[in-house]
């Protein structure tokens, strides 16, 4: 019985632990460029708008430079507080909202609704600030990529991809937490033309590792008067490509079945008898 005692009481321990580290994470804690409103009760000549400086102080009536930077909202009101009963009020009662937040920037760019920068209000995740973005937009490629800069001087960037469908169902991405200086990019669509003698020609979405028999497969196969040679025309290094290929040695595998890039256009040229 003593045993299922001890048991109780660290469990209870435990729970109120997580309770106070997830209420500690979620305040926020105010920083440069961030703008406060103070609100003096009876005091209307000493409320306003504050915003915080390259120095992380406010300039505040009567009593100067305050250094806030870091602190919660609470903290900053106990503080001017104290100040203001020190030498100018028996008691004073302050409000203090957050009214701009502008000290935690990430960037959210690509296939978005509204890419730019936004700001961190608290414990943000990277769904939340997709859906700030106006969501992903029909345009988005498979991936989405956030970078993060180590503080580590000279050390690479931390890169983490996921899968932009999981992300918009919510399976993944609903608990990463950002940071500041986070740059979140949703990848475009990779895309191929495909025309002349196949069934259904037209423009493809590109998956991982496609090839030119898989793409003409896309398209519905090739017509019964197809050539077996096969051109895809692309842009290397800014100027024009034409690789001819013999589809026939393909299929037999006597070549290799060539990776399709991003942009390119395949033409199944018609058979002359």
């Amino acid at each position: 019985m003593k045993f299922i005692r001890i048991l109780l009481c660290l469990s209870v321990t435990f729970v109120a632990f997580l309770v106070h580290a997830d209420e500690t994470e979620s305040v926020y804690h105010v920083g440069v460029g961030d703008t406060l409103y103070i609100t003096a009760f009876q005091h209307q000549e000493i409320s306003g708008d504050f915003q915080i400086a390259e120095d992380g102080t406010i300039s505040y009536p009567l009593i100067g430079q305050v250094h806030v930077s870091g602190k919660s909202v609470a903290a900053i009101s106990a503080l001017v507080e104290r100040l203001l009963e020190r030498d100018f009020f028996v008691d004073v009662q302050l409000r203090v909202e957050i009214r701009e937040h502008r000290s935690r920037p990430v960037t959210v760019l690509g296939q978005v609704n509204r890419s730019g920068t936004y700001y961190l209000r608290g414990r943000t995740v990277l769904t939340e600030i997709i859906a700030e973005a106006g969501g992903i937009a029909s345009s988005a490629g498979p991936e989405i990529e956030l970078r993060r800069m180590v503080r580590a001087q000279g050390e690479a960037p931390v890169v983490e991809v996921f899968h932009t469908a999981k992300v918009m169902t919510g399976e993944q991405g609903h608990d990463v937490v950002l940071q500041p200086g986070d740059v979140i990019s949703v990848s475009a669509k990779k895309q191929f033309f495909i025309t002349g003698e196949v069934r259904g020609p037209g423009q493809y979405e590109i998956s991982r590792g496609l090839t030119l028999m898989q793409a003409v497969s896309q398209a519905g196969g090739m017509s019964k008067f197809a050539s077996q040679n096969v051109e895809i025309h692309r842009e290397i290094d800014d100027e024009k490509v034409i690789e001819t290929h013999d589809y026939g040695d393909i299929r037999k595998g006597r070549i290799a079945d060539p990776l399709i890039r991003s942009g390119d256009i395949i033409i199944v040229r018609k058979r002359f008898f």
